[in-house]
Order: C-alpha cells, then sequence, then structure tokens
C-alpha cells in the first residue's frame, strides 16, 4: 500500500504526465496510438488491439460527422489536458462515450512556461507564452461542442485560464478550424516546461522540481520542495494563500 504522502508527491511532481509519444484518441475511456493523420478524418488510422482500424469504422457516422464537418475546436494542450489520466479524470462521466482525437503542432513565436500558479493537486501549470521568435511543439486536443464545454469547466476559464488565438503549422490536413490555446491571466515564471521542446527563447528548461523551486524562491520560502508540495496538498487555505502569492510574482 502507497501512503498518501507519496501519493501526492508522485502526482504533484509527475506534471505534465505520461501521454504517448506519438498522436492518439482517447476514446470511451480507452488510449489508442493513431498510426495515420493525412487525409480526411475517416480515413485515419488507429493502432487497435484488434489490428489496425479507420477512424470512421471506430468512431461510426455519427460522431465522425461532428469532425467532418468541423463541430468541434481545436485547441492546443499546453499543460496536461494531452495526458491520458486527466483525460480519464476530467470526462469521468462520459467515458462510455467520448472521443478526442490528440495531435501534434508546432506554435511559431511562442514557448511554453510554468505559470505563476499552484494547482489544486500541488502542480505548478503550464501556460503558452507569447515570444517572439521563439517555437514549442506541443500537442492539441480536438473536442466536440460537448467536450470542449466540460474542458473549459475544469480550466476555470476567464478566471485563471482564458482562450488565446494560435496559428500553429505541422497540422493535419484535415484539421481545418482555427486553434486556440489556454493562456494564464496572470502571467507565468520565467522557466520553460521541459515536456514541450521549444527553441528561440534565453529562458531556462526545467521539469516540475524545478518549477517548485522556482515558486518557493519566488515567495520566499525556507522549504524544501517536497515538503512545500505536500503542506500545499494537506492544507487548501495554505495552497490558496501561496497560489494568490504567486499570482502576483512576475
Amino acid at each position: 500500500m502507497i501512503d498518501t504522502d507519496t501519493l501526492h508527491l508522485q502526482w504533484a511532481l509527475s506534471y505534465p504526465f505520461p501521454r504517448p509519444q506519438t498522436p492518439f484518441i482517447f476514446l470511451d475511456g480507452a488510449t489508442w496510438p493513431l498510426m495515420q493523420t493525412s487525409g480526411g478524418f475517416g480515413d485515419w488510422i488507429i493502432d487497435h488491439a484488434k489490428g489496425p482500424m479507420r477512424m470512421a469504422d471506430a468512431l461510426g457516422e455519427q460522431r465522425l460527422s461532428q469532425f467532418e464537418r468541423g463541430a468541434y475546436h481545436a485547441v492546443a494542450a499546453v499543460g496536461s489536458n494531452a495526458a491520458p489520466a486527466q483525460l480519464r479524470r476530467k470526462f469521468r462521466d462520459h467515458l462510455d462515450d467520448v472521443a478526442i482525437p490528440v495531435i501534434q503542432i508546432n506554435v511559431p513565436d511562442h514557448v511554453v512556461a510554468y505559470a505563476n500558479r499552484i494547482a489544486v493537486y500541488g502542480s505548478i501549470p503550464a501556460t503558452l507564452v507569447e515570444r517572439p521568435g521563439g517555437s514549442v511543439r506541443v500537442w492539441a486536443t480536438l473536442l466536440t461542442t460537448r467536450d470542449y464545454a466540460i474542458m473549459n469547466g475544469t480550466e476555470d476559464r476567464g478566471e485563471i485560464y482564458d482562450g488565446v488565438p494560435i496559428s500553429p503549422i505541422h497540422v493535419p490536413e484535415a484539421v481545418q478550424n482555427s486553434f486556440e490555446a489556454y493562456a494564464c491571466l496572470t502571467g507565468s515564471l520565467p522557466l520553460r516546461v521541459s515536456a514541450f521542446p521549444s527553441d528561440g527563447c534565453g529562458w531556462p528548461v526545467g521539469g516540475q522540481w524545478e518549477a517548485q523551486a522556482a515558486a518557493i524562491r519566488a515567495l520566499g520560502l525556507d522549504l524544501s520542495v517536497d515538503h512545500f508540495v505536500l503542506e500545499n496538498t494537506a492544507d487548501p487555505d495554505l495552497r490558496l494563500a501561496r497560489d494568490l502569492a504567486l499570482s502576483k510574482v512576475q
């Protein structure tokens, strides 16, 4: 049995959480790699346990039609929203009926940095930051109208994050809709997220441990990373106070 403190540390410090190295689809609570994303949506190939399967066959006519007629939102996942564990958590009430293709894109003139916030589960989250000359490779979720509303509800949209338009490159030809990304309204720490390869920016690169250490320094605390995380996950009021203080750091 793993104790609660260990689970809290592992969850907080593993952000932005594992995901396949290839494009994939989160389909009815299961994650399947996409072997091909060329041609129309129906021609995309899923690497299914039953063998290669066209997305048209896996989704069925009704669900596929939402993507074919453009009834979806293309949203860059610059944090954990492309991680199957997060998708499972956020769409736990719809695991018998959810289809979210997750693709890879490049976003010019931006990088992904750590936001000046502390998430409820203790992680320092990520945000897209405009940096002229920069470039970053990220993921993007294709969300139906229902799933877009659910995702927005998990992002405190309009309070902590808001959507900003982006113009990515290296996008599959079937994806014709405009793109947006969630950006933190209060800003970021000058630390790029190592999980999202980027260049053209002089900020240092780090993982979640380095992000937590940067937050501790910004708050002027004398704490180790593990104690900082455990205090934040054990005491919601303390975490909220630190989150608000960190949000004022630029």
